[in-house]
């Protein structure tokens, strides 16, 4: 099967880690070709460091900006020609360390238009006050899918991947392209799926469930923002070296020396126990809850 991958890569340091350069690699296992896509200003030094396709531009439309380049890129270079399967990946995870052909293989025979690695079940919208309210909105998460030649040709897809431009934050990214983009090719009739099925009644289980979907399913990643601590007021990654071999754990812990959050956090302790504690007051209107965050909030040693 022929198949074309576009990868999205950022990084603060405007380098390319080794954990992306494995996934490349084991990307490549899949792919006939890859083409890496970064916003960032990359040296020639560090774009050597892939044999693949590669794009270094700077822009600030988040990782769909760069699926959109790439998606250009292949179009261009006539790559999509004999494609049976377009891949869009990340590099928000660490992996894959389990097999990602198995996965292919049994969705290969699946009835759909495209598919992907999770689906969450909850979605959100953005309420008058600017607050986020969670609704009940089923969608491929962006993360790593799949679309098959009936959507990478059509127009409705497109028209959709061209249209992709900056936006102020990221939850608008995500209701507008990673959302939109299920709303969009469902909406247009095509069928979507996903391989993972297990602990999919749990709200976004890569995260909520990370540790039980890496232990008991054959997925093979664990989100960068579990480990970085960036998820640290819904789950823990406590322990999280026990799941891996020692090699693995070497490539993640290099990359964890600069993005985990953990350092940041020492510094900032005040201010990271009021949001942990902020977010467990409940939320209700009783008096006593809205007293105690008031107190919080104005608390001397809490006061940003």
């Amino acid at each position: 099967m022929n198949r074309v991958a576009i990868f999205a890569h950022y990084d603060k340091k405007n380098i390319i880690d080794d954990y992306v350069i494995f996934y490349i690699q084991e990307l490549k296992k899949i792919a006939n070709e890859v083409i890496f896509v970064s916003c960032c200003d990359l040296s020639k030094e560090e774009l050597d460091k892939l044999d693949c396709y590669k794009i270094a531009q700077k822009h600030e439309e988040y990782d769909f900006g760069s699926y959109k380049r790439g998606f250009d890129f292949a179009e261009k270079k006539k790559l999509l020609n004999n494609c049976d399967e377009l891949i869009f990946a990340n590099d928000s995870c660490y992996g894959p360390f389990k097999s990602l052909e198995k996965i292919f293989n049994q969705m290969s025979v699946k009835d759909c238009d495209f598919w992907g690695l999770t689906k969450n079940r909850i979605g959100f919208k953005m309420l008058k006050n600017g607050k986020v309210k969670d609704i009940y909105c089923p969608h491929i998460q962006s993360y790593f899918f799949v679309l098959r030649p009936q959507i990478f040709n059509s127009e409705v897809f497109k028209n959709f991947i061209n249209s992709i431009e900056y936006q102020k934050n990221k939850n608008d990214v995500i209701l507008k392209y990673e959302i939109g983009l299920t709303k969009t090719l469902e909406n247009a009739g095509f069928k979507s799926d996903f391989a993972i099925k297990d602990f999919y009644k749990s709200n976004n289980p890569i995260v909520f469930k990370w540790r039980k979907l890496y232990e008991k399913t054959d997925f093979p990643f664990v989100k960068c923002s579990v480990l970085r601590l960036k998820n640290y007021l819904h789950t823990t990654a406590e322990g999280w070296q026990d799941l891996f071999t020692q090699e693995q754990i070497e490539l993640i812990e290099k990359n964890l020396k600069y993005t985990s959050r953990l350092k940041s956090m020492r510094h900032n302790a005040p201010k990271v126990l009021k949001e942990f504690v902020m977010e467990i007051i409940p939320k209700g209107t009783s008096k006593r809850a809205a007293i105690m965050r008031k107190l919080l909030e104005f608390c001397p040693i809490f006061i940003d």
